[in-house]
């Protein structure tokens, strides 16, 4: 049903007034969505109660008296019973890769505390290749519960995350984008160790001992991004084509779910 609220939703401008007109010389809907709050973004109709679709076109958009018109034996129709249809949302500043890309790894977003992040991470480590990378997004610290008792300017080192997770470098990166929390695999990997000296504009944080706690912020992910990519570049081209279907795939998914049917990229260069 969501994807034919979707599709209902994308050019309810088709129609004004006049939409039943030559339904009896067409063939009758495959659904008809009545006794809706029909948003047009039409001047000349603002308004309407039912839409018409065909395939995967709207017919028409009109009364539920004159879309009436468009059933036939084998239209499914929808009682909305009030609810409401808009025209598709248009995302003017995007990452559809990312959005894809995000279905694919851990959502930390409603992680109550640290413990949960951990127990995710070893849920995936469990499932895992060894060495496989281990990633996810959208944790924050202050919307967290309590503080973890070993936090280093309130964010856990990487010492619990390191131990459920050995053979398989791990990254979860803050929900601001500008920081990344990594455990020893992934520092070992990269190099980062008590002597690593952070790049220009990037900050290794370190504990009382000057060892590297596992956060790396802005520039200092660069080095373990390096390495993924590195890792990336081992598969096979048909390895990466099957995978950038699938994010697309994910990507129009989670987009058509959140009713977004148009979407330009920022990140295409």
């Amino acid at each position: 049903m969501k994807r034919e609220l979707v599709l209902a939703a994308l050019v309810c401008t088709v129609a004004g007034s006049g939409a039943a007109q030559g339904a009896a010389q067409e063939a009758p809907a495959d659904l008809v969505l009545r006794n809706a709050q029909v948003v047009t973004v039409d001047s000349a109709r603002p308004e309407a109660e039912a839409v018409a679709i065909r395939g995967d076109r709207i017919i028409a958009v009109g009364s539920n008296r004159e879309i009436e018109g468009h059933t036939g034996p084998g239209t499914r129709v929808l009682d909305l019973e009030g609810r409401l249809v808009v025209p598709g949302f248009i995302e003017g500043h995007g990452h559809f890769m990312g959005v894809g890309t995000a279905q694919l790894n851990l959502d930390l977003t409603g992680a109550a505390d640290w413990d949960e992040i951990v127990d995710m991470v070893a849920a995936a480590a469990g499932e895992a290749a060894p060495g496989a990378w281990i990633l996810g997004r959208g944790w924050h610290q202050e919307k967290w519960t309590r503080v973890p008792d070993d936090a280093v300017d309130g964010v856990p080192t990487h010492h619990a995350l390191s131990a459920v997770s050995p053979d398989n470098p791990v990254v979860l990166t803050h929900a601001s984008g500008h920081a990344a929390l990594v455990n020893a695999r992934a520092l070992e990997l990269a190099g980062i160790d008590a002597d690593y000296r952070a790049p220009e504009g990037g900050e290794v944080v370190r504990d009382a001992d000057g060892s590297p706690t596992g956060l790396l912020r802005e520039n200092a992910q660069d080095p373990v991004g390096a390495v993924r990519a590195r890792a990336e570049a081992t598969r096979t081209a048909a390895e990466r084509e099957a995978r950038f279907r699938r994010v697309v795939a994910l990507a129009a998914e989670e987009a058509l779910s959140k009713g977004v049917t148009t979407f330009h990229d920022a990140g295409v260069g």
